[in-house]
């Protein structure tokens, strides 16, 4: 009632609504019995406003501020009648500010009855613009589907593998669907991905959704991850674990976006740290190229958040870091397993490429070190 201007008060004893300056009374009023939660809920109908209201809201005394009569009469056919706007039943569109949302999904992949392989929800977190957790929750996958990978959610989301446990698809889809027709904005990283997996990606609306990643980009234009976002705009570590406490650095980084950078593109200063191992030459160690990789140069994780191998079977094997001190532990991995077999570098480092990277032989192949502005 506040929200819709309505200059009149509740009297506390009796659920009913009051005039200024009428006495007050527990009994209830004759005729039209409306209560407040009625008016609240916008079902007042215009009939019973031009019946009485209207001739006792024209003699009332002008309100603070210079409103009079006329905004008194106004503001109750606002509330009286049922409004049936995106803002909402029973509230004025022009008084209700539209929030923003933000949403985070965890998916895996299931084998569907039918035969086709589909993202299934596992879980979704729902952030307000207070940062308020307004829905995390676990997610049921469809009944009788059949778990395909799992991979990520278990070991970056920390979800156990009880994929039959928690809300069903379709309450998470309502709380969406609500959110959209109440005129919200939603905000997430990818959110395609997240919308479509709920299956509503048809029914929101383009000019209610912000897509963080095409607000966030490299200084050339490319898009980046959620935590290579989040690190280099606040400097510091990223604190998510789950869908809940990424919908929150989501609305952290739209916060950021909307207020700091006034809605304007964000370039993100990041480069790829890069080691290229080339010109193998394997003759005199009878292994082959598969073996040393495997057994010297691959790295303990194949996790593309943080290195991302290239290999093109013959020469080159490339692993490009997103970070400079993974790449520096890779070094040292790499270097301490050489050692234990006995293969050392033959000289120093060579300054190649300008300047721009270092060139190391040892023997049985050599590594490029550089770096990659993305």
């Amino acid at each position: 009632l506040e929200r819709g201007g309505w200059p009149t008060r509740m009297n506390p004893h009796a659920r009913e609504f009051q005039y200024p300056g009428e006495p007050e009374s527990k009994e209830a009023p004759t005729g039209d019995s409306t209560t407040a939660r009625d008016l609240m809920d916008g079902e007042w109908t215009s009939p019973a406003i031009s019946s009485d209201i209207p001739d006792r809201v024209q003699s009332e005394p002008p309100l603070a501020g210079g409103r009079g009569r006329q905004r008194g009469r106004s503001s109750l056919r606002s509330v009286g009648r049922k409004n049936h706007s995106k803002a909402g039943r029973g509230i004025s569109p022009h008084s209700k500010k539209v929030s923003a949302y933000a949403v985070d999904c965890e998916m895996i992949e299931v084998y569907m009855q039918d035969g086709k392989v589909q993202q299934a929800v596992v879980s979704i977190g729902v952030v307000d613009e207070s940062m308020e957790v307004i829905l995390y929750a676990r997610v049921r996958k469809p009944a009788n589907s059949v778990v395909v990978n799992d991979t990520f959610v278990r070991t970056a989301g920390g979800l156990t593998a009880d994929y039959d446990k928690g809300l069903s698809i379709f309450s998470a889809r309502d709380l969406i669907q609500r959110l959209v027709q109440d005129g919200a904005t939603l905000v997430g990283w990818q959110i395609d991905n997240d919308l479509k997996a709920l299956g509503v990606d048809k029914v929101v609306p383009a000019d209610q959704i912000v897509d963080l990643t095409r607000q966030f980009v490299t200084t050339n234009g490319h898009k980046c991850k959620l935590i290579e976002a989040y690190r280099t705009v606040f400097r510091r570590n990223f604190p998510a674990h789950n869908a809940g406490d990424d919908a929150k650095v989501t609305m952290e980084l739209y916060h950021y976006w909307n207020e700091a950078a006034k809605g304007q593109t964000v370039k993100i200063d990041l480069n790829f740290y890069c080691i290229n191992w080339h010109y193998f030459k394997l003759g005199s160690i009878s292994m082959s190229r598969g073996d040393v990789l495997w057994k010297f140069l691959r790295p303990r994780t194949n996790d593309r958040d943080v290195v991302i191998e290239e290999d093109d079977g013959k020469n080159a094997y490339k692993l490009k870091f997103r970070l400079k001190a993974d790449r520096d532990a890779y070094v040292l991995l790499v270097k301490r397993r050489l050692e234990d077999n006995k293969i050392f570098p033959h000289g120093k480092p060579v300054r190649v490429a300008g300047g721009r990277g270092t060139e190391m032989d040892f023997g049985y192949f050599r590594s490029h070190v550089y770096d990659v502005v993305r």
